[in-house]
């Protein structure tokens, strides 16, 4: 680092000390030929006209030097060096435990490659210096990275979907049937939808800030919520087998057409009857709502979002009332036989 610090950009300004209060007049990275764009885990350094008035203010202790950004103090991050001959302050630009919400604000939501950004320091995590930096480039996202995740993005659904609609991933039914005319399965299609929508999340937030712990209670409920409806309506669907009462004993009916797939907001709204079923339409329509507010929420704080326990209650209802629906969908009712005839006449 000592090696890479004696760089500086060639015109790099230097304003003389005149004795009055210290102010910011430069900063760059150490990125040989963008000087004036740095994001995480890059350097910076920030130059102080009249360095000296600052470090009276921290009692000659640069470690009490507090980077700002867009005046917004960078807790817990502290300088790598301080050049009081020069007047420079330098950081690694990086997360702590207590500037983890303000670098996902600063993040959070990007339109572009970077942002436009202020840059000062200061005394205490109030009052930042006068800064003359009104401009200096944050990158948000690495922009490699970026074209990485997309490729990965569009890759991994075209290939999700190719799986949904031909390899069977949230199709059930006979096994008679060819995969690819099974009907979809309504409670599949939720738990595949989170485990989709969770994976791109975490690979998304994981490229912009680099954390990997970012899956919350909310995620797991939701997840869990999914798996147990598709788990508990697989059984259901096993142990549908509608008897036809032949005199004393009972016996499976002979084998009917079995069903294949009507379209799938036709599989996955309507029963097997082909009514449209409004617990169904429940079910679906609150995984998709708070599939839109999940990503919002990834997009605009970087971060998963913290679910309240009434809308996680409100999914678990949804998700219990389609089962409780399901139990009877599709059961034929059973059609006793007439009773054989006596083999004598009547006497």
């Amino acid at each position: 680092m000592s090696a890479l610090a004696q760089v500086e950009p060639p015109d790099a300004p230097k304003v003389p000390d005149d004795g009055g209060p210290a102010r910011v007049y430069y900063a760059h990275s150490y990125l040989d030929g963008a000087w004036s764009i740095a994001g995480l885990g890059d350097l910076l350094s920030v130059h102080v006209q009249n360095f000296d008035a600052l470090m009276k203010e921290t009692s000659n202790t640069c470690n009490g030097i507090i980077l700002f950004i867009d005046g917004i103090a960078i807790q817990g991050l502290q300088p790598l060096s301080c050049d009081a001959v020069n007047g420079h302050v330098r950081y690694r630009l990086q997360r702590t435990p207590k500037s983890d919400d303000i670098w996902h604000g600063l993040l959070g939501g990007p339109t572009r490659y970077v942002r436009p950004v202020s840059i000062s320091v200061g005394a205490t995590d109030q009052f930042p210096l006068p800064t003359s930096v009104m401009d200096f480039q944050l990158e948000i996202v690495p922009r490699a990275m970026l074209f990485l995740f997309i490729g990965l993005l569009v890759g991994g659904a075209l290939a999700f979907l190719r799986l949904c609609r031909k390899g069977g991933l949230i199709r059930s039914g006979s096994p008679t049937v060819t995969i690819d005319k099974r009907p979809y399965n309504l409670a599949l299609f939720q738990m595949a939808f989170w485990l989709f929508l969770v994976v791109a999340a975490y690979l998304f937030i994981w490229l912009i800030n680099g954390e990997l712990d970012t899956i919350t209670d909310s995620v797991l409920g939701l997840l869990g919520i999914g798996t147990g409806t598709a788990l508990v309506s697989t059984l259901i669907d096993k142990n549908k087998q509608p008897l036809t009462v032949q005199g004393s004993s009972a016996v499976p009916p002979e084998a009917g057409k079995p069903l294949e797939s009507r379209g799938f907001l036709n599989d996955v709204l309507t029963d097997e009857t082909g009514n449209l079923s409004l617990h169904r339409f429940q079910l679906f329509i609150w995984t998709l709502v708070l599939g839109v507010i999940f990503c919002s929420s990834v997009y605009r704080s970087l971060s998963m979002p913290e679910f309240s326990a009434t809308l996680l209650g409100l999914m678990g209802i949804s998700s219990g009332t389609y089962l409780g629906f399901k139990v009877p969908e599709g059961k034929k009712e059973a059609a006793p036989t007439a009773p054989a005839a006596p083999e004598g006449g009547a006497s």
